[in-house]
């Protein structure tokens, strides 16, 4: 049976592989890469650890004829208008320790059912342990690029109503601990009706690999969450005088760090002061990678910016590890554009070196155009900045130009390559001495360029990360995540350019949902609690690709620098050169994690 299995997914991998290079880039591939990537995925499915499991269909003791249940990948957001079963009767979850992965389960039925209710089982191994599990529902927006699709991930603590004719999706997360056993665990999903009768059963498993995710994660992100958009979210703007709640915003904060995400501010240094003793627990947590100085500080003149700038520089000198998290950001220079612009990147930066000697100092960059013939915007600010932060567009090389004259390389021509050499090289020798390389996303440009938009495929947002890895971007920083249109309701943030044209973008600076805009929570919460973050479908793919991307770098420490690469170029070889197949994604991450467990489990394996 294991023999018939593992021969099944390679011949559908060797298939997806062609049509792959038919369709999107595998033709950037040399012939000693694709040799030694197929020695890698023959070794990862010749030796799976990743168990058969049953994937018959369960039958409920009231069977209604009228629902139709399945399980798909969460790299798939189903519109409520596909009603038809593409997925699985059951699922097999596979992740690390210490990692958040899931899959998603949808029921659909021909006639209306009200209050329906669904429950997860423990999922449990048999020997005792339980892996522990959340399970969300999908909240729909409507007509995005003409489909109602589902964004906001809401946990599941109430009946439901399935509407004849349309899908309803729910997320099954499981949660493996740094010290959970591994191995399989199983679970079943039950459906029952309004008179508590189990009409819909499934079975849904987790393998969890013999190896763990770090704590400090080796993709650093850095996003800002919006301090007073927080308080507004939970109904709590008139019981403030000072703009913040410092509980309320430390609650998102850990919310976000859970799913790996890094916040501009830390929880108690608002406004860029550090004198608040609350802040050491978080200036020390591993999950911490990175945070901002000097972003929106409450400076009323220049004058003070040596105080600021003090402040900070005793608070995290006081407790090794603290100063290489820190990345200097002054709002004043984000996305400069003029000359004015640069110099005030150059006048901070001296003054921030006064104090803490070397440091980072990341600006993101937007625009870039010759300043004279020897220097750009990057060349005049090569003293200055430490953590470069472009954003993905600029990685386009006038070669992917001439096979995808959609991509944009307005601010760095085929004229920039000749002076400077391509984008990726220049980067790669300003990392060569020393700096960092980050990139960023916006609304602009769409696609081919993958964003965080609603109405992108759900792959591409994990894509992005593989991506990210594939060109050696040390981190991610997105401009926000609760820029929200409506803090008292769920939008699906269709926005306008300064012209006033819509954008055909959704959800922009958007990643998590404000709970005081929704009944239930306002009702569980009361008008005295803090109701707190909803996550969001893109939210799970950005945290999912960051650890897509741990994989990756412990993947090369174990095979060598560059083993990752001919996994990743199996999916993408460029920015507008990429596979959107699920089943490739889902089947050469599971060899990934498979190559991981073997030579942790055997230091001496070779493929």
């Amino acid at each position: 049976m294991k023999t018939v299995r593992i021969l099944t997914i390679m011949l559908f991998i060797v298939l997806a592989a062609v049509l792959l290079s038919c369709c999107s880039g595998t033709d950037g591939m040399s012939a000693e890469e694709k040799r030694r990537a197929d020695a890698l995925i023959k070794t990862a499915g010749d030796n799976s650890l990743l168990p058969d499991y049953d994937k018959l269909k369960t039958l409920a003791e009231f069977e209604d004829g009228d629902i139709t249940v399945w399980f798909d990948h969460s790299t798939v957001n189903t519109p409520a208008e596909d009603t038809e079963p593409a997925g699985y009767s059951s699922y097999m979850i596979s992740l690390a320790k210490n990692e958040i992965e899931g899959c998603h389960f949808l029921a659909a039925s021909v006639k209306d059912k009200k209050n329906v209710t669904l429950k997860v089982s423990d999922f449990t191994d048999g020997k005792g342990n339980v892996l522990p599990c959340e399970v969300c529902y999908g909240w729909y927006f409507e007509d995005v690029d003409g489909k109602t699709v589902a964004d906001p991930i809401p946990v599941l603590e109430h009946g439901f109503d399935l509407t004849a004719g349309r899908s309803k999706m729910f997320v099954i997360k499981c949660k493996s601990g740094k010290d959970q056993p591994a191995g399989q665990y199983s679970a079943q999903v039950t459906l029952r009706d309004e008179e508590g009768r189990e009409i819909k059963k499934a079975n849904v498993f987790a393998y969890v690999w013999d190896f763990a995710l770090p704590e400090a994660s080796s993709c650093k992100t850095l996003m800002d969450l919006n301090e007073w958009a927080v308080i507004v979210g939970a109904n709590r703007e008139n019981t403030t005088t000072d703009g913040l709640e410092d509980d309320l915003y430390a609650l998102y904060y850990e919310y976000l760090l859970e799913n790996k995400v890094n916040c501009y501010t830390l929880p108690y240094a608002k406004r860029g002061q550090f004198w608040d003793d609350r802040v050491d627990k978080y200036l020390d947590d591993p999950r911490v990678t990175c945070f901002t100085l000097f972003w929106k500080i409450a400076c009323k003149n220049t004058s003070e910016v040596p105080d600021y700038v003090q402040v900070a520089y005793d608070r995290l000198s006081a407790k090794e590890g603290r100063l290489e998290k820190a990345y200097f950001y002054p709002d004043k220079c984000d996305e400069p554009l003029s000359m004015d612009a640069l110099n005030l990147v150059k006048s901070y930066n001296r003054e921030f070196t006064k104090v803490f000697g070397e440091h980072r100092l990341l600006i993101p960059v937007h625009y870039n155009t010759l300043i004279d013939g020897d220097t750009d915007f990057f060349k005049y600010l090569e003293n200055d900045v430490t953590a470069w932060c472009p954003k993905t567009y600029f990685f386009n090389t006038a070669a992917d130009k001439a096979k995808n004259s959609a991509l944009y390389t307005d601010f760095y021509t085929k004229d920039m390559e000749d002076r400077f050499g391509t984008f990726p090289e220049r980067m790669a020798k300003e990392q060569e001495g020393g700096d960092e390389v980050w990139w960023y996303v916006t609304r602009f440009p769409h696609d081919p360029e993958i964003t965080l938009s609603i109405n992108d495929l759900s792959i591409k947002h994990r894509l992005l990360f593989w991506q990210q890895k594939l060109y050696n971007v040390d981190g991610f920083l997105y401009y926000m995540v609760n820029d929200w249109e409506d803090s008292k309701n769920w939008t699906k943030k269709h926005e306008p350019t300064a012209s006033g044209q819509a954008v055909n973008t959704y959800g922009n600076g958007v990643l998590i949902y404000p709970g005081g805009a929704l009944p239930e929570y306002i009702e569980k919460y009361g008008s005295d609690g803090y109701p707190g973050p909803i996550g969001s479908l893109r939210l799970e793919s950005v945290r999912d690709g960051v650890e897509d991307y741990d994989y990756f770098t412990i993947l090369d420490s174990l095979y060598g620098e560059g083993t990752s690469d001919l996994i990743i170029k199996q999916m993408t070889v460029s920015l507008g050169s990429y596979s959107t197949d699920a089943e490739l994604f889902v089947s050469l991450r599971n060899a990934v994690g498979n190559l991981i467990a073997l030579k942790t489990l055997d230091p001496s394996f070779e493929p």
